[in-house]
């Protein structure tokens, strides 16, 4: 999945929610409380950018975790004047094009494919359908977390409707197929 450079800001963020300072791994377990099923980011992922962030002088290691023994990272002066600086400004002009995986399954099958193409759309919409449970899940973790719920719960609501809008479609594409082609033999 393509990110730009939204899983810098958004470990930078999270650090900046750690006035105390986070290590690596509980860094990456926030992240993916807050980021929950919309990103998954790997450890290897969130040290890559620790290591970017410190690099540019945007956070630094303040110590050790007590217990862990690990790195502590905190956020620098020049690290919350880029977070404040990429939370004010509205982004590219233009949106990013999605590719649509299911568009040359659609174009390429053929009517005489249409039951391996309804079996395709069905477990594409049983996937969306999953994420809205993990979406939930999440929802539900948000209590334990540094950041307000409020800011969390608005990205949720809006990857819930961006799949609830993948499964209108979806639905969409079985009923017209199946205006035009009648119901596919099994």
């Amino acid at each position: 999945m393509y990110r730009s450079d939204g899983v810098k800001f958004a470990i930078l963020g999270l650090i900046a929610c750690n006035p105390e300072g986070v290590h690596g791994y509980v860094l990456r377990d926030q992240c993916v409380r807050v980021l929950g099923h919309m990103w998954r980011l790997t450890f290897q992922e969130v040290y890559r950018m620790l290591g970017r962030l410190a690099a540019d002088g945007w956070i630094e290691a303040s110590g050790r975790d007590p217990v862990a023994g690990r790195k502590v990272y905190g956020i620098t002066p020049l690290g919350r004047q880029g977070l404040d600086a990429y939370l004010r400004d509205p982004g590219a002009n233009q949106l990013d094009p999605r590719r649509q995986e299911l568009a040359p399954k659609l174009l390429f099958a053929g009517p005489d494919r249409l039951p391996d193409l309804m079996r395709v759309i069905d477990a594409k919409r049983e996937m969306y359908l999953q994420q809205l449970a993990l979406f939930a899940v999440q929802r539900r973790r948000l209590r334990r977390l540094p950041v307000d719920p409020f800011f969390v719960n608005l990205l949720i609501d809006g990857a819930e409707g961006s799949v609830l809008a993948e499964i209108q479609w979806l639905n969409q594409v079985c009923e017209k197929l199946r205006e035009r082609f009648g119901e596919p033999a099994a």
